[in-house]
């Protein structure tokens, strides 16, 4: 795919055929890990300081063989790391073309990375990246039906407050953050954005 010229469209269809590639079952937690390592053939590597060193929790490498996470990061926020791990996979999806060419192969290239690219081109590929680790880890009808066993029916613009405990189950469910959950919520309808 190609980055920048890419619709919010194209992303979530990235999304929802790398999910039926990958992850066909439906099983849940997406197991993210398993699917970059195992399928993808990509190695997740934690390494001391790069979140202090260049303020970012990951990235993966321009021939897509690693990725590369901040090793306090790995260990003690385990829904920010496969967060990060669907973002960094999402990059590989969305942007392949450009990163082969351009992206880093180890975090002494940061720094130069960001004369390769405008700061509104970064702005948007960051933001189809996120979109599609949203995507892929909390996958629309998944959430849905999860909601519809736990309340009998898919909420609609609900208020998150009625919805709170069946929220902190799903974020079991899912394993990711509640920041990323309610994002997703609020995408689908299913809550009001406070």
């Amino acid at each position: 795919m190609n980055g920048v010229a890419l619709s919010m469209d194209d992303v979530h269809q990235a999304a929802s055929k790398f999910l039926e590639e990958h992850n066909p079952t439906n099983q849940l937690p997406i197991p993210i890990e398993e699917i970059a390592e195992l399928k993808l053939g990509i190695f997740v590597l934690a390494t001391p300081g790069i979140k202090k060193l260049i303020g970012i929790d990951g990235f993966i490498s321009s021939d897509f063989s690693q990725i590369t996470i901040d090793d306090y990061c790995f260990v003690k926020y385990p829904e920010r790391t496969r967060f990060t791990i669907a973002h960094e996979i999402g990059h590989k999806i969305l942007h392949q073309d450009w990163y082969s060419k351009h992206g880093l192969t180890d975090f002494g290239d940061y720094h130069d990375f960001f004369s390769k690219i405008s700061e509104q081109d970064y702005r948007y590929m960051e933001i189809q990246a996120q979109t599609f680790a949203g995507l892929v880890l909390v996958p629309t009808e998944l959430l849905k039906n999860e909601f519809k066993s736990r309340l009998g029916r898919i909420p609609i613009n609900e208020d998150v407050e009625i919805l709170q405990p069946i929220f902190n189950d799903l974020l079991t469910t899912f394993k990711v953050s509640g920041e990323v959950l309610y994002r997703r919520m609020v995408k689908e309808g299913i809550v009001k954005k406070i």
